[in-house]
């Protein structure tokens, strides 16, 4: 199934496009239904202020969706995977993002044409920020030098601070008002941290800075899914790159460049971010935390635990 989209602001998808006639808005909200004939779930809109808005996707396609948007405007989007698979390209570009587990994206468009699909394997939770910067009332000099490209993007992974915005944005309990302050001061936050790494994870555009070549990406993100699956005891960084199919110099660089972070810094990452949850839980102490996540010393755990949140796992219940 194909869609297409051709946006001129931020509303224009939702109004005489493929996307507004093919999925059901429910009553008065914005809250839109995936119809039976292509799976099931529903995409909640969320306008924050004007030209901001929050999407969240909880869906599960039959078959493989396929969306082409002429984005015809300044269109700046942080968009977080928790579950699914997608990739994504820009016209004339030679590299193709991957849509991925705990993966974060700060994407700039004007002008451009943009191809995504969605794959029917799994089901897609995800979380968009859109901003038109028409729109936007503020002076960022950090967007300045992407604003010099037709397409940007830059990729995250494994970012506890972002894993646990994107919670806190998630589970957010107001209403009304109170909810859209909430959700727009931590959409605010998730901007800052991702211009806040534009400067030490710069690589802006794959065509011309990246030395990775398809088959390195694609290896790179296979890596990534091998860790996703045995984060508790993963394999050596040599074991790991023959997996992938790459030399160790490459999977070490290439993993920073990709997905702004180390091999090691990823697992940690995944650690960390599922003792968190699990003593958020309450259902485990931190012994048992510490062995849960693949650690043997407590004091280790603790240590790292803290480092990377800012307060001690025995202080996890009171945060």
């Amino acid at each position: 199934m194909n869609i297409q989209v051709v946006s001129r602001h931020l509303d224009d998808a939702y109004v005489e496009s493929d996307l507004c006639t093919m999925f059901k808005r429910q009553s008065e909200q914005d809250h839109y239904l995936v119809p039976t004939h292509l799976g099931e779930g529903s995409i909640q809109r969320i306008p924050l202020r004007k030209g901001m808005e929050l999407v969240w996707f909880d869906t599960a396609f039959s078959n493989g969706i396929q969306l082409d948007f002429d984005v015809q405007y300044p269109h700046l989007e942080i968009s977080y995977t928790v579950s699914g698979k997608g990739v994504y390209e820009a016209a004339a570009q030679a590299h193709a993002f991957q849509l991925t587990s705990a993966v974060s994206s700060l994407t700039y468009m004007d002008g451009t044409r943009v191809h995504t699909e969605i794959s029917s394997e799994e089901r897609i939770r995800h979380m968009e920020l859109r901003i038109d910067l028409n729109e936007l009332d503020m002076i960022l000099p950090e967007l300045e030098p992407i604003k010099q490209h037709s397409f940007f993007c830059q990729q995250l992974a494994g970012v506890p601070d972002i894993s646990l915005l994107i919670e806190q944005m998630q589970n957010c309990s107001y209403r009304g008002t109170l909810r859209n302050l909430f959700l727009e001061g931590k959409a605010l936050e998730l901007l800052a941290m991702h211009l806040s790494r534009l400067d030490d994870h710069p690589g802006e555009c794959y065509t011309t800075k990246s030395k990775l070549n398809a088959h390195d990406i694609q290896s790179l993100y296979k890596a990534k899914e091998i860790l996703d699956h045995t984060w508790i005891q993963p394999p050596m960084l040599s074991e790991l790159a023959r997996m992938a199919c790459l030399n160790d110099y490459k999977l070490k660089l290439g993993f920073k460049e990709l997905f702004g972070t180390t091999v090691f810094g990823y697992v940690r990452a995944l650690r960390m971010n599922t003792a968190r949850t699990l003593l958020e839980q309450g259902k485990v102490n931190i012994s048992e935390a510490t062995t849960m996540v693949g650690y043997s010393n407590m004091s280790h755990f603790s240590s790292l635990y803290k480092k990377t949140f800012g307060y001690n796992p025995s202080e996890c219940g009171k945060k």
